[in-house]
């Protein structure tokens, strides 16, 4: 035997410890269940489940700001009911109009909410843990975008139930208000759930392209202003002007387009506040649906195509 393969009593060794892991025995569940669970965990994050205080602070300022109208005409429906009846009751609040008037509260929701659901994790790299397992790429999108949409709607819908109390309350006979309410109200479920997945899918489809939640926050900011303001300017110039395709642009704006669509689910003339005669109520709404498979092919493709 060579020197080189003597072992000799000061060569290193090594040693073998038994730290007690045990191979997993249990269920796999696969593709579907993981992205469930990103889903459930990323609705908590929204609303700041399971996170210090401060995290909680945002979402429920800005959705209880939402309700606070609601839920001050539930508070004094007994009050409301005698100015109804006086014919006094002119600037209340309605299914119709409620987005209308306190949209911009939901658009601070998806400006706070939006950058942490999908900018923390390309920030701390941590994309190549979920990618590596059971979980897509699309299924990592899908379940975030999905989150976020359930936080809006839950969000858009509570003031429509402390309407529909109110308005019931209001009533002498509930079993009878009850009645006359809920087909007046059901509008309210397709209307708020086009607005909470345009929304949604425009927040996430931006945010993604940054791991830094203030440039988030700030594109996001940037973009509902822009393309609130410059299509309405070119189209007031084209009034003047005679442009026969400025009204068209109207159709692009995110916020003014979702208000249009949800007065088309209510019945609501269009004509009335401002909206162009060219243009039919289905059109708005078909605007915002194509608006949300627009950006939510943009969160796919913004996926299959980063880093992880």
């Amino acid at each position: 035997m060579s020197t080189a393969n003597r072992v000799t009593a000061s060569s290193p060794t090594g040693n073998i410890y038994d730290l007690g892991y045990r191979h997993y025995d249990g269920k796999r569940r696969g593709r579907w269940y993981a992205a469930w669970s990103l889903y459930v965990d990323s609705l908590r994050g929204i609303w700041g489940f399971g996170r210090p205080m401060s995290a909680k602070a945002a979402p429920f300022i800005l959705a209880g700001l939402y309700a606070f109208p609601a839920a001050i005409q539930l508070a004094f429906s007994s009050v409301i009911a005698q100015s109804v009846k006086e014919g006094n009751a002119a600037n209340l609040f309605e299914y119709g109009n409620y987005f209308t008037g306190l949209g911009i509260l939901m658009i601070l929701f998806c400006v706070a909410q939006a950058p942490e659901v999908v900018c923390r994790d390309q920030r701390y790299q941590v994309l190549p843990l979920y990618f590596t397992r059971a979980m897509g790429r699309s299924d990592y999108a899908l379940a975030r975008l999905a989150s976020l949409s359930t936080a809006l709607f839950l969000a858009l819908m509570v003031p429509m139930f402390a309407l529909f109390v109110g308005d019931v309350l209001m009533g002498a006979d509930a079993f009878a208000a009850i009645g006359t309410e809920l087909p007046k109200s059901l509008p309210s479920i397709p209307a708020n759930l086009l607005v909470a997945v345009s929304m949604a899918s425009i927040s996430l489809a931006l945010s993604s392209y940054s791991p830094r939640r203030a440039y988030s926050a700030i594109g996001l900011v940037a973009y509902f202003l822009l393309m609130e303001a410059v299509p309405a300017i070119i189209y007031g110039v084209g009034q003047h002007a005679g442009w026969t395709w400025a009204d068209k642009l109207v159709l692009t704006t995110p916020i003014t387009s979702l208000q249009a669509a949800t007065d088309w689910f209510f019945g609501r003339s269009l004509t009335a506040r401002g909206f162009p005669d060219t243009l039919g109520p289905d059109a708005y709404v078909l605007a915002c649906i194509a608006s949300a498979a627009l950006f939510t092919g943009i969160l796919l493709f913004r996926y299959r195509r980063v880093a992880a």
